[in-house]
């Protein structure tokens, strides 16, 4: 059957997102399945298209977010997937032949709407990811308070500052945010914060990336007021490294943060240099300096998570590297460890 392929070829780092959500949903799966904690887990798609997509500069199509999820082995055990619009959710019913042994159920129409009865579905300690991935502004931060409301939620989110949020914040002079798209302004970041932000930026008194590091600041904020106190951040670039949009996973569970720091690091640049691992360590002995009894989980308590992609190992690394430089003392060290455990204890001198 041929496919109907809607919207602009993919690109670079559209693959590079797909990767993430294609490796991330593997462990994600095999992780439940295996723990045995949970009878039933799910995957929420809020802006699923076709599930299909067009490689720029291929003939090939490729699997979108929704048949990426589909093809996850061990299967969750429900699939909820949103399509604003109507042809493409047409696309999407035919998933249902395609996978006739998984559990499909397809939502016509708005994201911010219908995961109202998606949710409804859901029992309130189940756990399932939602992957929030709008081609533009259309993510409204009730959305992500509403998922918020059950407490095993995990939250993948396209922050489209580059694509599509700066766009409406109007810099010329003798321009400005006309009424409706405040009114947008304030639904996706769920209140008037970003309005100082925008009138520094334009009396020009802060540059374009400190205000993008503001307008992430208010985000990753809110979403920790929800509770998800463990994220990362990933800044996707075009081809002329331009920013495009962040991607950020978010979790109540610090293991979960872990597992998809190992996917999210994948392709980034200036990663095991000799500045990345100094600045590790600096930032390490900053934090926890004339501390005593400290172990690797208080360190990974405090610093995993934040606008970085640093991984366990690296905290490792900085570890290690203030202990050559006598700047930490293990208490009771193991016989001939050179590297560090969660249970460890030192002190930072």
């Amino acid at each position: 059957m041929t496919k109907k392929i809607f919207g602009l070829d993919i690109v670079k780092h559209s693959k590079i997102k797909l990767q993430c959500i294609q490796r991330y949903l593997s462990a994600y799966s095999n992780i439940i399945t295996y723990s045995k904690w949970y009878k039933v887990y799910y995957f929420i798609d809020g802006f699923a298209g076709t599930g299909y997509c067009k490689s720029k500069g291929a003939p090939n199509i490729v699997n979108g977010s929704a048949t990426i999820a589909l093809n996850i082995k061990p299967p969750f055990t429900k699939y909820f997937f949103i399509e604003l619009d109507q042809e493409k959710a047409q696309e999407l019913e035919c998933l249902k032949t395609e996978y006739p042994n998984l559990s499909i159920k397809i939502f016509q129409g708005d994201c911010n709407v219908k995961i109202n009865d998606v949710l409804q579905e859901i029992e309130s300690n189940a756990p399932f990811i939602a992957l929030l991935d709008p081609q533009a502004g259309d993510l409204y931060w009730d959305t992500i308070v509403k998922i918020a409301q059950k407490n095993k939620a995990e939250l993948f989110i396209n922050f489209p500052f580059g694509m599509a949020i700066n766009r409406y914040m109007p810099l010329e002079d003798g321009k400005n945010v006309d009424a409706e798209t405040e009114l947008k302004l304030n639904k996706i970041f769920g209140s008037e914060a970003w309005k100082p932000i925008y009138g520094e930026r334009k009396k020009g008194t802060i540059s374009s990336a400190m205000a993008r590091d503001k307008y992430l600041d208010i985000y990753l904020q809110g979403l920790k007021a929800l509770g998800f106190k463990y994220y990362a951040v990933k800044n996707l670039k075009n081809s002329k490294k331009a920013h495009i949009y962040y991607l950020i996973f978010a979790t109540r569970n610090r293991r979960g943060l872990e597992k998809m720091k190992d996917h999210l690091v994948e392709g980034e640049p200036d990663r095991n240099t000799l500045f990345f691992n100094q600045d590790i360590s600096s930032a390490v002995y900053n934090d926890f300096s004339g501390c005593k009894n400290v172990s690797l989980d208080d360190v990974l308590e405090k610093m995993l998570a934040g606008k970085h992609l640093l991984k366990i190992q690296d905290f490792k690394n900085a570890l290690i590297a203030l202990e050559k430089d006598k700047k930490l003392s293990r208490i009771n060290p193991r016989p001939r460890s050179r590297s560090f455990n969660e249970s460890d204890r030192f002190n930072i001198i």
